[in-house]
């Protein structure tokens, strides 16, 4: 008896077993590109499922970045970008439906030392169905567009960095202004996703506010500029600007770093 093609379900009595996903597959799907393979370290991430049994870990021959040898678990095999999208989705749900729940995974400069998973919980957690759903929009575009340029590893430091570098931020001129306000959203991570991508790809362009097309250099310069603008009435909007400046410099920094990173890649 032979094996069944992972790809297109061809009887094969000798597979050819796929070095990157484990999958088996027959002679015309063979290859990471044929079978759409979603570990393949080539230029094109698919990330489209192959119904193969999964390892407990995933080895890659090289990080794109830093051109050593790594293994990705296989939760990260799914994509760190879709895996936020889900949590910030359960978060959303579970502050509508249980509404003190804002006091615990919001992050305030006054309980925060006492409640310090708030510096991670609140880049999760939105309670506006308004903001929910603009960054969920934004990280699912952009998101995903920089996982797929730079690798989950890198996607997974540039997000957390960002969104903890907005909460630290967001504290310091809370302390300086005296503000007691909680902070919650993802926006500080998002802005950093997109200091990144302004970066390493400023060929992309966007629809601002969804109409108007231009590079992302020029709207990130117009998001600055306004945020830099609203910053002293943040306590009358209660938009926490600060947090957006500070994941965006974040995002910048990693941006350079990869830039330069990517001089040394061998392809």
């Amino acid at each position: 008896m032979g094996s069944k093609c992972d790809f297109c379900g061809k009887e094969e009595y000798l597979p050819f077993e796929c070095r990157y996903c484990g999958g088996k597959f027959c002679v015309e799907h063979r290859l990471p590109e044929a079978h759409r393979c979603e570990f393949s370290p080539g230029d094109e991430y698919w990330n489209v499922p192959v119904k193969v049994k999964r390892k407990p870990k995933i080895t890659i021959p090289v990080d794109r970045a830093s051109g050593k040898r790594v293994k990705v678990s296989t939760i990260a095999a799914y994509g760190y970008n879709n895996i936020f999208l889900g949590i910030i989705t359960v978060m959303f749900f579970i502050g509508v439906i249980f509404r003190q729940s804002f006091y615990i995974f919001a992050l305030f400069p006054q309980t925060f030392l006492s409640m310090p998973w708030q510096l991670i919980t609140s880049m999760f957690f939105h309670v506006d169905f308004g903001h929910y759903l603009v960054n969920a929009i934004v990280l699912l575009f952009f998101g995903g567009e920089l996982e797929r340029r730079v690798g989950g590893n890198n996607y997974l430091k540039i997000f957390l960095l960002s969104g903890l570098a907005g909460n630290i931020g967001y504290l310091a001129f809370a302390l300086f202004t005296g503000s007691s306000a909680g902070a919650l959203g993802a926006s500080g991570a998002i802005y950093g996703v997109m200091g990144t991508l302004a970066i390493i790809a400023p060929e992309i362009r966007v629809l601002f506010f969804f109409i108007l097309p231009m590079s992302i250099r020029v709207a990130l310069v117009i998001f600055v500029a306004y945020n830099l603008l609203m910053l002293p009435l943040s306590s009358v909007t209660g938009v926490a600007y600060v947090a957006h400046l500070s994941g965006l410099a974040v995002g910048l920094y990693y941006g350079k770093k990869l830039k330069v990173l990517r001089k040394r890649w061998p392809w």
